[in-house]
């Protein structure tokens, strides 16, 4: 085993192999700073067993390279996100395991004990982000059984004994609304970002990424083109959340007015100012707090949204016109979420065959 003692760094151990990458071209790695040869040993084994692409190599390993690939081609926030979960909830369970050695009663022991887990505030973990881990896992299996050789997932044996996402829907009405924008002082800059929030229907990270130069006054337009995320303690500005989420959102004169007043209060503001600047948690801060000054059932940020789509189909617009402004994929997405609250028209259709077939003798 090529792992040798450091004497000029403290007598750690480091590593020193030869590996071959896919093309079949050798390199030479080394990697210093193992306070024990077990450990160098250990590290050794496992990176040879990654290159190597085997699906008995660790799942720490197999993890490693199936991150190392969303990173390549998801968006970073993804990324981080899929990284936060393994890194948290998974590895520690399955990292030293065998790939292929790990079984869907394995798999279910996990889900168990996710069950019996608590959160960062002390609470139980939610349905639906246990099920969230629980298709990260499967994820991580199914990428192994594409491209690494495993024979089988296992999360597809075990199945979800986690429960799953409640599939609920919170909104305001434009009266509700109405009460909770009441309570603000007009040159409250949260004032304005409530009132673009309800009737333009963005996200919150498109409305905090939002510039001076994404409105357009004369046509009363508001282009979405970035969102805003912090990821690990950074603002990052990037894409929006799908292609389709690029979009130009035409707004009532009397907001266009409002954000116009807005942008009297900003200092010196050019194309590229952020229009609203807050964090997330202010935005979620002030929505509580003025959703029990208006003694208003409480709704979460992202329900703002809801409300607006639920307005537009209250207004008798269709399918297609809500998921252009939402900037939803496809409208399928937008029915699969409102088409509850989508009037009944069969009582109408009736009605009309019945018209036009009246001077028919059937």
């Amino acid at each position: 085993m090529p792992v040798y003692k450091d004497e000029s760094n403290n007598g750690t151990w480091y590593v020193k192999c030869v590996y071959e990458d896919y093309t079949g071209t050798k390199h030479q790695k080394k990697k210093r700073g193992f306070k024990l040869q077990r450990e160098a040993k250990e590290w050794e084994m496992n990176f040879l067993l990654k290159q190597g692409a085997q699906p008995s190599m660790p799942f720490s390993a197999l993890a490693e390279l199936y991150l190392e690939d969303k990173r390549e081609h998801s968006k970073q926030i993804t990324y981080e996100t899929k990284k936060n979960r393994i890194e948290k909830w998974i590895l520690p369970y399955f990292g030293k395991k065998p790939s292929d050695s790990i079984s869907a009663t394995d798999v279910r022991k996990w889900q168990a004990d996710l069950k019996n887990s608590l959160n960062a505030n002390g609470a139980p973990l939610s349905p639906g982000y246990m099920q969230n881990l629980v298709t990260e896992l499967s994820s991580v299996f199914n990428f192994a059984v594409k491209f690494y050789g495993l024979s089988v997932n296992p999360c597809r044996i075990a199945g979800n004994t986690v429960g799953k996402k409640q599939k609920s829907l919170s909104f305001w009405t434009k009266s509700e609304f109405d009460r909770f924008i009441e309570t603000f002082d007009h040159a409250d800059p949260y004032y304005t970002a409530f009132l673009v929030l309800y009737y333009c229907g963005i996200r919150i990270g498109e409305l905090e990424a939002l510039t001076a130069g994404d409105i357009d006054a004369g046509s009363a337009t508001l282009t979405i083109n970035k969102t805003y995320h912090l990821i690990n303690g950074e603002g990052v500005i990037t894409p929006p959340k799908t292609a389709k989420a690029n979009r130009t959102i035409i707004m009532p004169p009397f907001l266009v007015s409002r954000i116009n007043t807005h942008l009297t209060h900003l200092y010196r503001p050019d194309s590229s100012t952020r229009l609203f600047t807050a964090s997330h948690s202010s935005y979620a801060r002030q929505l509580e707090e003025h959703t029990k000054a208006a003694g208003i059932k409480r709704i979460r940020l992202h329900d703002l949204r809801h409300s607006h789509a639920s307005l537009l189909i209250e207004l008798g617009f269709s399918a297609l016109l809500v998921s252009e402004r939402l900037g939803h994929e496809n409208v399928s997405t937008t029915l699969d979420i409102y088409s509850h609250l989508f009037p009944s028209k069969q009582s109408e259709v009736a009605e009309r065959l019945e018209l036009i077939c009246a001077e028919n003798d059937y």
